[in-house]
């Protein structure tokens, strides 16, 4: 009886601390995959050709390449930002920087890369703390490479 009441008192502590936590936590390679289902859902979205999770100066790194259409450029890439702040928020670890390489489909323009700070980016996106103009000063950086 004392052993039944020792697992119980076990379940009920674990079952606590996972509804203290509030929402599911997944691995790096699941939240890799759940990218490509998120952009899915939106026909408008542009078309992914590369997705990572690495590590780079002790930082744990979210890249994603995506093929942008020109006339659309601004939206594409506040889509894929938006996107990798609402997928990322879910990792078991969080991510401190998203990498987007935005390749045109036309020669005439030139690859460009984006470097967001993930905590900025996700208080932006996902829970709107953050005004644009400071986002957009303060939170990413954009090179053509």
């Amino acid at each position: 009886m004392r052993n039944n009441n020792l697992i119980l008192s076990l379940f009920i502590l674990s079952q606590l601390t996972v509804v203290l936590e509030g929402k599911a936590k997944f691995s790096d390679r699941q939240v890799a995959t759940m990218i490509p289902k998120y952009f899915a859902r939106d026909h408008n979205s542009p078309k992914i050709t590369r997705t990572r999770v690495y590590a780079e100066d002790s930082k744990k790194v979210l890249h994603l390449n995506i093929e942008v259409n020109r006339n659309r450029y601004e939206n594409q890439m506040q889509y894929a930002l938006s996107a990798m702040a609402s997928v990322s928020q879910y990792a078991a670890r969080p991510f401190d920087k998203f990498v987007l390489i935005m390749e045109p489909n036309s020669r005439q323009f030139d690859t460009e890369k984006i470097e967001a700070k993930a905590k900025c980016t996700i208080d932006y996106f996902v829970f709107k703390r953050v005004k644009n103009d400071r986002w957009s000063k303060k939170c990413i950086s954009i090179e053509k490479i």
